[in-house]
């Protein structure tokens, strides 16, 4: 059996989605939506099935910093499909040792018996308004999202992905009802030449097609720009989105010199911060659509154990030479043992905090604080919410 994805199976995956898609009439991957010869050929397929095709090992106990690592210096230069990953990563607290292939969280919603506590429903709504002016601020350019770096929409340094995002963008944030359709064809299209094509992108225009599909699927999430409700995506786009989180994490979310607590580049720290932050947001995003419609989300406990977000005023800083006083300052700060996501997660109910939490949060910017409070809208001890539950990414 071949393990790449070819054009005929991307045209597979969509008559999937069209049997299951009945009800709503949309099908994302539509199978006679043609990949043109000139943006596609054999040697950029997808690769097929758990793209870390490392064996499952029962008992892994998760390390600070069991993730995989490259370094700065090497970093920029990288072509993206040679990058090396831990083993210890790889298995870092997976929630099942299947495939998720066998999972059923691509069905479209059953009707669950599970309890959705209404604090956690809140906090959905509130994550998806939220995310849902993501793809409006990308087309104003005032500002940029939470996960692209100003750097990276600075007409000098933009790569053809986010521009094409960009320009997608504008066209969504300002359709009329009549544009819907033809905006929603050209952010399918798009995704499609994404997925048969990012195995062949250098480390910067990979990540930048990470934050092009991410804003692609907040905008699926509402074709209409005006809507009120969240539509089914096709289970497919998912599929295709699983096996690129999973290869772009192939490449190294942790850098060696942070291992080390040692001073870094500012290129680098933004562009290894701009990869966790786009990840990471996806986990969010995917978690609100799977409450939304009563689906399995991805399982956030893979995430654990890459550093908190970042500091606002790293992210914020406008020189390399600000930056650098900063990042020295904020090193000393945390002795060597920066906060974890792991350690976020593990917050006690109540009003108090750990300092190591209570440091991290006096430094967090919008997006930090948004996933702070999720964290503690979520019921932990509700089975359906278990943290670390849920579909398999990294694995």
């Amino acid at each position: 059996m071949p393990d790449m994805v070819s054009e005929a199976d991307l045209a597979a995956l969509g008559l999937i989605a069209a049997s299951l898609n009945m009800s709503s009439g949309i099908t994302d991957l539509d199978p006679h939506v043609p990949i043109t010869s000139s943006t596609y050929n054999e040697s950029t397929v997808l690769h097929k099935g758990t793209l870390l095709d490392l064996p499952f090992q029962k008992g892994m106990q998760p390390g600070m910093w069991d993730s995989p690592m490259t370094t700065a210096s090497t970093m920029s230069a990288l072509p993206a499909a040679s990058a090396s990953i831990t083993q210890e990563m790889t298995n870092y607290l997976l929630a099942s040792e299947h495939s998720f292939l066998d999972n059923d969280w691509l069905l479209y919603p059953q009707k669950s018996t599970r309890h959705v506590p209404l604090l956690a429903r809140h906090s959905m709504q509130t994550l998806l308004r939220v995310m849902k002016t993501w793809p409006s601020i990308l087309a104003k350019g005032f500002q940029t999202p939470p996960i692209l770096h100003a750097s990276q929409t600075n007409p000098q340094n933009i790569l053809q992905p986010m521009l094409a995002c960009t320009t997608i963008a504008k066209a969504w944030s300002s359709q009329s009802p009549q544009d819907t359709d033809t905006v929603r064809e050209s952010i399918i299209l798009e995704m499609r030449l994404l997925f048969s094509t990012y195995r062949s992108y250098d480390e910067r225009n990979l990540l930048s097609a990470l934050q092009a599909v991410t804003m692609y699927v907040i905008m699926l999430m509402y074709p209409g720009y005006s809507q009120i409700g969240v539509s089914l995506i096709d289970p497919a786009i998912f599929l295709c989105l699983q096996r690129l989180v999973s290869y772009v994490a192939k490449t190294g979310l942790v850098l060696a010199e942070e291992r080390m607590n040692v001073g870094l580049s500012w290129e680098s720290w933004v562009h290894v911060t701009s990869k966790r932050t786009t990840v990471f947001s996806l986990y969010l995003l995917h978690w609100g659509y799977a409450v939304y419609h009563d689906l399995e989300s991805f399982a956030c406990s893979q995430l654990g154990f890459m550093p908190a977000p970042a500091a606002k005023f790293l992210w914020h800083a406008s020189t390399r030479g600000e930056w650098e006083v900063l990042y020295q300052r904020w090193l000393e700060q945390w002795c060597g043992e920066p906060l974890t996501m792991h350690e976020l997660a593990k917050v006690d109910v109540g009003t108090g905090l750990d300092r190591r939490v209570e440091m991290w949060l006096e430094d967090a910017d919008e997006l930090g604080i948004m996933f702070f409070g999720i964290i503690n809208a979520t019921e932990r001890d509700n089975p359906a919410y278990d943290h670390g539950n849920g579909v398999d990414v990294l694995g």
